[in-house]
């Protein structure tokens, strides 16, 4: 069951880009079992709800992708027992669309599946915790799909080099290939629903690096040896695992190693707070919002 608000009257956003079908945004808010040690740490029940940078984690996304003018339809994915305190967060939303809150399954694939249904169009999926997502990746995720041949499935990645001059942190896990080493920014686009079969993948969890049993029953046992011995490129991989899925898969590098940070520990929340700060000076005046005319129901 999900509850779902709608927009006012009014010309749909993404008529002001043209050749590009509306997006719905699905936002994978659904905590793990158990306490969550970073909720704990803020006094909050949920982790989407602890305060960054002065509002509430999941807000951030939430915002850059309502403002966003691709995006007409935005899905979150969460625990029934989310919903209260995020009616709170949707009301403030800026922009027009449909929004709704979708309840979590037990794991990645139905989370998506749910949160998709009554949707035809692409499909952008990232996380509640994805803090410091920009309109300029989910513009890179719109032409890889839009691009000549385009993928059905897209991958946001980022290179060592670039996630390191943003997040210090080296205890990052990275996927190594024969061209560079790169973290998963845990981003994707497809093309419609019928692109929902790649998200088998990722049943029972969304992380690869460092799991070489996953990567083998994902991807197969030649794929596993050739990624071991850094034998192959980003790209080579991705074509040998368009093949096995049967789908066109591509990988997005995104400039920005700061789209590779998650919001999981006290100390990369800190970390995230510096760097939406940071942005938002640089935003200066242009970073005030619209009229609000997202509105919760319910």
């Amino acid at each position: 069951m999900d509850k779902s608000t709608r927009s006012v009257s009014g010309p749909n956003p993404a008529e002001r880009i043209r050749g590009t079908a509306p997006l719905r945004v699905i936002v994978l808010a659904g905590g793990k079992a158990g306490a969550d040690p970073l909720a704990q740490a803020f006094g909050m029940s949920h982790r989407c709800l602890i305060p960054l940078a002065g509002r509430p984690l999941v807000a951030h996304v939430l915002q850059i992708a309502a403002l966003h003018p691709a995006v007409e339809s935005l899905a979150v994915s969460v625990e029934r027992e989310a919903f209260e305190g995020l009616f709170d967060v949707l009301s403030q939303l800026p922009g027009r669309g449909i929004v709704k809150l979708v309840e979590a399954r037990e794991n990645i694939v139905d989370s998506v599946q749910a949160a998709a249904q009554g949707w035809d169009g692409p499909l952008l999926i990232t996380t509640a915790d994805h803090a410091l997502l920009s309109a300029g990746s989910i513009d890179a995720m719109i032409e890889a799909l839009g691009a000549a041949g385009g993928a059905q499935v897209a991958v946001a990645m980022a290179r060592r080099e670039t996630v390191r001059s943003a997040n210090p942190d080296d205890t990052l896990l990275f996927h190594e290939f024969a061209d560079d080493a790169y973290a998963s920014c845990n981003l994707y686009a497809l093309a419609g629903p019928d692109a929902l079969a790649a998200a088998q993948v990722f049943r029972g969890g969304g992380q690869f690096a460092g799991n070489a049993w996953r990567v083998m029953r994902a991807f197969g046992f030649v794929n596993l040896v050739l990624l071991r011995l850094r034998a192959v490129t980003l790209a080579d991989a991705m074509v040998r695992v368009s093949a096995r899925l049967g789908l066109r898969i591509a990988p997005v590098v995104l400039d920005d190693g700061s789209q590779a940070l998650d919001v999981d520990d006290v100390n990369s929340h800190a970390l995230a707070e510096r760097l939406l700060e940071a942005r938002a000076g640089l935003a200066g005046a242009a970073s005030k919002n619209p009229a609000k005319t997202w509105r919760a129901l319910g």
